[in-house]
């Protein structure tokens, strides 16, 4: 069956000398594999077409069965050359890439992840911060996967009043924010990180970039945000762009 559909470039894997091997999300089918054959010879057709992170129009050949397609044809319908030129920006974006490689699964297609991935390269092309962006991403991603995060009550009793002066009760396992008369095990988190997230879910991802918190509030943010998720999923996420990301703030 030949098909075509929109899709984001998540990732790609030299398979030979001239191919590779693509993980996509694409608007119609979801995340799906494909091999693009000879995409890396300097006169091949796909040449240029499937850059990581680019929004790509494919045409490709499905079969029953088969866990990978073959992609016969491609064409950019947005390169995001302005954020893969923009070291601190792509590792970013390459960092969202992986949480999506760590959450969606199976070929399941959502029109609101596709946008949300869409949004967010946008936003993160176009922030000069690109932490705000990826947190509120992730937190819009987490909902998406069905793991949202209770931010507005009590996790355990369903309390409304959950916050102290300057830190809220935090119980990942539970669901989020919990009162102190819940707070039994667990521990605490600040206010502002959890005022952040709230936040994050009624702005725009144009605009949280102009967020700001304390000095490594927003690594802070990121750290829960994997806790939560890695505690819902039953394994660790692998997100090797945190080790570049860091080693660039700190050259």
């Amino acid at each position: 069956m030949r098909v075509t559909t929109p899709a984001f470039v998540l990732r790609r894997v030299r398979w030979s000398e001239s191919s590779l091997i693509l993980t996509l999300y694409s608007l119609d089918f979801g995340r799906i594999s494909g091999m693009a054959k000879g995409a890396l010879r300097p006169k091949s057709k796909f040449y240029g077409q499937l850059e990581m992170l680019s929004l790509t129009e494919l045409s490709l050949s499905r079969k029953e069965g088969r866990e990978i397609d073959t992609v016969t044809g491609a064409g950019t319908v947005k390169s995001h050359q302005k954020l893969r030129t923009d070291p601190l920006a792509y590792a970013h974006a390459c960092l969202f890439s992986e949480w999506m490689m760590g959450m969606v699964w199976g070929s399941e297609p959502s029109q609101p992840v596709f946008h949300l991935v869409d949004n967010t390269l946008d936003a993160l092309e176009e922030s000069g911060s690109g932490w705000p962006v990826l947190c509120a991403a992730v937190e819009r991603l987490l909902r998406l996967s069905g793991l949202a995060m209770q931010l507005d009550r009590c996790s355990s009793c369903r309390r409304e009043e959950v916050e102290g002066p300057e830190r809220v009760g935090w119980r990942p396992g539970l669901g989020g924010v919990v009162c102190p008369d819940c707070l039994s095990e667990g521990g605490t988190v600040p206010r502002g990180l959890v005022g952040f997230l709230r936040r994050a879910r009624q702005t725009p991802l144009d605009r949280i970039s102009r967020t700001r918190l304390w000095p490594g509030g927003f690594r802070q943010c990121h750290d829960l945000l994997r806790e939560f998720a890695e505690n819902h999923l039953g394994t660790a996420l692998k997100l090797n762009s945190l080790k570049v990301l860091e080693d660039l703030e700190n050259a």
